[in-house]
């Protein structure tokens, strides 16, 4: 009983979606897919009825997974907490995210251990999103008791977090001198601080936004201006830290490896803890961490054998993530990204047979011609969500990604290159930042172009 890896995610991600409409008791979904296993194991060598019942299963537990994780623990402090009240909460906890300082004030993610309110103690677990209201030194780890109002968010604010505090001044928190912070976590929000400070030392405020958006993932100081321009271009996808950027830093990473004569093995073990690395760096947001688990599952193929199957590796990623959190699939950027590259792995070979690329001559228009089926095939992948979601159809997106991705590329390329050059050679930093400048102003220029174009974007 042989079944393609793509079948198994498909029907897999069926069973979470059927789990979400229609709500079923978890111990008769359990009691199912106890069942369906054994009726598995005893129709093992049955090819039509072992692949129906295995896939049944396959569904069942996609349907478990997700019902597991809706579930939350007895103290969990969204069980505590209300839509609206004019309580006054203390919360003992730790910071779980790197703090950001935006318009004088302080955004960051919580953990919390403990619980106090009407003179009572509680333990309880989560996390919550935390805003105080003025500017403070904090760091990863960090260990704090916060004053506040304590609220769960709004259906369209912050859902994805149990609730969120509100910390009106720096004399509303303790802190306890202690540390819960990873050490692997703690190394990579260093390195992201020293390219941080490269960036904004030797490049303009516009083009240092830009590349710290594009390098690092933080878009917090990008014009909104720009952000819009590109938006309606389709090319906004740059601006964010996802499998395009993770790949750049894969192939540089190997590269090095190569010229500086690793072994083949060694290189790809190395590769693995490099992007890894940078994930955490970049703050370990969902797209990030679904770019690195499908770059470490191509690695790990060609580690194993020098030809991975590119659509057993993509089904793989997706089942890994979903396995750790079913939640993710009714992500807008889980679905934009996955859709994206599952249109390239399977829709791009497609159309590059019907349009037989191969007989193209000579070799560049050949290469031209697979850059526009393969934004051909990421554009009708993902067209009818961004129309959904967005209410925006966006024409000129494939002819944007031609001239805006190759730009991309060389942006990030020259970025890294600047980063690494500024530790290792300072004096010759120089070249990296004009190179910098240069391309981040044709990139807008070339933007600015396209967005000019008749009917380059339409509102639904």
């Amino acid at each position: 009983m042989k079944l393609n890896l793509a079948w198994i995610t498909l029907w897999f991600c069926a069973g979470i979606t059927f789990a979400c409409f229609i709500i079923i008791p978890f111990w008769l979904l359990y009691s199912i897919a106890l069942i369906l296993l054994v009726a598995v194991i005893f129709f093992l060598k049955k090819d039509f009825t072992g692949r129906v019942l295995f896939l049944s299963l396959i569904f069942i537990l996609g349907a478990l997974l997700l019902s597991n994780a809706c579930a939350l623990p007895k103290a969990h402090i969204s069980k505590f907490i209300f839509y609206k009240n004019n309580t006054i909460f203390a919360v003992k906890g730790f910071l779980n995210s790197e703090p950001a300082v935006k318009e004088r004030k302080t955004y960051f993610n919580f953990t919390t251990q403990e619980l106090r309110f009407n003179k009572s103690s509680y333990k309880c677990s989560g996390d919550i999103f935390v805003i105080l209201k003025s500017p403070e030194d904090l760091s990863y780890g960090e260990a704090l008791i916060l004053r506040g109002s304590l609220h769960k968010p709004f259906k369209l604010y912050r859902k994805d977090l149990a609730a969120i505090m509100r910390v009106n001044n720096p004399a509303s928190i303790i802190k306890l001198h202690k540390n819960y912070g990873q050490p692997l976590q703690k190394l990579a929000f260093y390195i992201k601080g020293e390219i941080e400070k490269t960036i904004y030392q030797r490049l303009s405020p516009l083009t240092a936004s830009i590349l710290d958006a594009m390098v690092l993932g933080d878009k917090k100081n990008i014009p909104a201006v720009v952000y819009d321009s590109m938006a309606k271009t389709g090319t906004v996808h740059i601006l964010v830290v996802s499998g395009f950027n993770v790949g750049i830093v894969a192939f540089i990473i190997m590269l090095s490896f190569k010229v500086l004569r690793f072994p083949r093995k060694v290189r790809y073990i190395l590769a693995i803890f490099c992007v890894i690395i940078y994930c955490l760096a970049t703050g370990a947001s969902a797209p990030v961490v679904r770019a690195t688990t499908m770059a470490v599952f191509f690695l790990t193929g060609f580690l194993i054998r020098r030809e991975p199957d590119i659509r057993n590796s993509f089904s793989l990623a997706v089942l890994f993530i979903l396995l750790i959190n079913p939640k993710e699939l009714f992500s807008i950027s889980f679905q934009l990204s996955f859709v994206s590259v599952a249109a390239i792995v399977f829709l791009y070979p497609q159309l590059r047979i019907f349009f037989r690329v191969d007989s193209f001559r000579p070799k560049v228009f050949r290469l031209l011609a697979e850059s526009a089926l393969v934004s051909l095939s990421a554009w009708l992948g993902t067209l009818g969500f961004i129309a959904y979601y967005f209410r925006f159809f966006s024409p000129v997106t494939v002819l944007a990604n031609l001239f805006i991705v190759p730009l991309a590329t060389l942006i990030t390329l020259s970025g890294f290159s600047l980063a690494v050059i500024s530790l290792v050679f300072p004096a010759g930093a120089g070249f990296f930042a004009c190179a910098n400048e240069f391309f981040v102003a044709l990139l807008l220029a070339a933007n600015n172009m396209l967005v000019r174009l008749p009917f380059a974007y339409l509102y639904l």
